[in-house]
């Protein structure tokens, strides 16, 4: 029998694939899951924005949205998306800088096979997105683990003994942050660029949620070390079309062109209907600021719901507020050492008796055994509050349950 890449099976399965799958099960049963495990927006872009798309669907009867465009992302785009960039506050790009991709995925794999060989070391903050560490370790690298203090900034300490001990590839953040909504600060921002100079390597910035921040700004990694610094972004948040798959990479023009030559054995080129989507939305200023204000303002009061919620069912708990993004992290260590199980039994049980689903923390880093990830972002206010008490409910049963030591 003709063998296979061995290294294919350390591409484990998403985390979240495993509970959608528990999810989809108990949808079929009839059964009315309270979805705080997804990392996409509860409601679609705005109307007018679709209408438009919709009217250029009816009335264009040429190619020009379904066919193939060039593998970087249609010209317009990625210069769009350059203006997008500098109006934000971010560095002066030109649109060969640009990279559009399908999706946050394509921008990774694209990304981490231009500059990964077989054995090189790639830093890693606990906690932090689970979505690398597969790649990294298919592409034959390694991850090494850096703490973060109590409100997840970066261990810089910790971080200049690794990089003295050993021979790093690479450092990859996520700002702001997936899964604690950490967002890095000025210091910690020139520390991680100075460090990637110093040491040569690159420095692999996940900006995914740049614009959903509540508090505080977002530091341009790229401005501190633009030689060395790598981004990713997506428009899956915004303005919400994660189902599209459509992200991009900005970097220098060398690895851009390496990045490209990777993505077009992967997908050819980018969807060409998202791209389209994304011109409308990127060219309509007043269209824009609204969208983008409409849902930062939604989901500020839902995370807002979700820390008063946890610390009204939930006392024992901690959890940092978050400061962007879509999600909280709350540790639960006070309440599952007491029943003797981690998050990913406590996270299954959530799900399959009180459904609610939510995100084993334990995906996130090797110290994270007693937390969950909660997202805010699919639910309303009311159905965030219901979820978090019925992990308290759950608690309770549980506790009923088991003998005292």
């Amino acid at each position: 029998m003709p063998d296979f890449n061995p290294n294919v099976l350390r591409i484990r399965e998403s985390p979240t694939r495993k509970i959608d799958s528990i999810k989809e099960r108990l949808v079929k049963e009839g059964k009315d899951i309270i979805l705080l495990s997804a990392g996409q927006p509860g409601f679609p872009p705005p109307r007018e924005l679709r209408e438009r798309l919709a009217k250029e669907l009816i009335e264009d009867d040429t190619m020009r949205l379904y066919g193939y465009t060039p593998t970087s992302g249609l010209a317009e785009l990625r210069e769009l998306i350059a203006n997008d960039i500098k109006e934000l506050g971010g560095p002066s790009l030109t649109p060969d800088q640009i990279l559009v991709t399908a999706g946050g995925q394509a921008a990774m794999f694209s990304v981490l096979s231009s500059i990964l060989k077989p054995g090189d070391k790639v830093i890693h903050f606990d906690p932090t997105y689970f979505g690398y560490q597969p790649l990294i370790e298919y592409l034959g690298g390694k991850v090494l683990w850096i703490p973060t203090d109590s409100e997840y900034q970066p261990n810089i300490e910790k971080l200049k003994e690794a990089l003295e001990r050993e021979k790093i590839k690479a450092i990859i953040l996520v700002t702001p942050d997936n899964p604690t909504g950490r967002i890095i600060d000025e210091k910690h921002a020139k520390a991680l660029a100075d460090l990637a100079i110093d040491h040569d390597l690159w420095l692999i910035v996940d900006e995914a949620y740049k614009t959903l921040i509540f508090e505080g700004e977002h530091y341009w990694l790229y401005k501190y070390a633009p030689e060395n610094v790598i981004a990713i972004d997506v428009f899956s948040k915004d303005p919400g079309i994660p189902g599209w798959r459509l992200g991009f990479v900005y970097s220098k023009e060398e690895l851009i062109r390496r990045a490209k030559l990777v993505l077009q054995e992967i997908v050819y080129c980018p969807p060409s209907i998202a791209q389209h989507f994304v011109i409308i939305y990127l060219k309509d200023r007043k269209l824009k600021e609204l969208t983008r204000r409409r849902l930062l303002e939604e989901l500020r009061v839902r995370r807002n719901k979700t820390i008063e919620s946890i610390e009204r069912y939930l006392p024992e708990a901690k959890v940092v507020k978050p400061r962007g993004g879509m999600f909280s992290f709350v540790d639960l260590e006070s309440y599952l050492k007491k029943l003797r199980m981690d998050s990913e039994e406590f996270s299954k049980l959530l799900l399959e008796k009180k459904y609610v689903a939510s995100v084993p923390g334990s995906y996130f880093g090797p110290t994270q055994k007693y937390t969950v990830r909660l997202s805010f972002a699919a639910e309303s206010p009311e159905r965030i509050e219901e979820g978090i008490r019925r992990i308290r409910e759950l608690i309770d049963e549980l506790q009923s349950r088991t003998p005292s030591s």
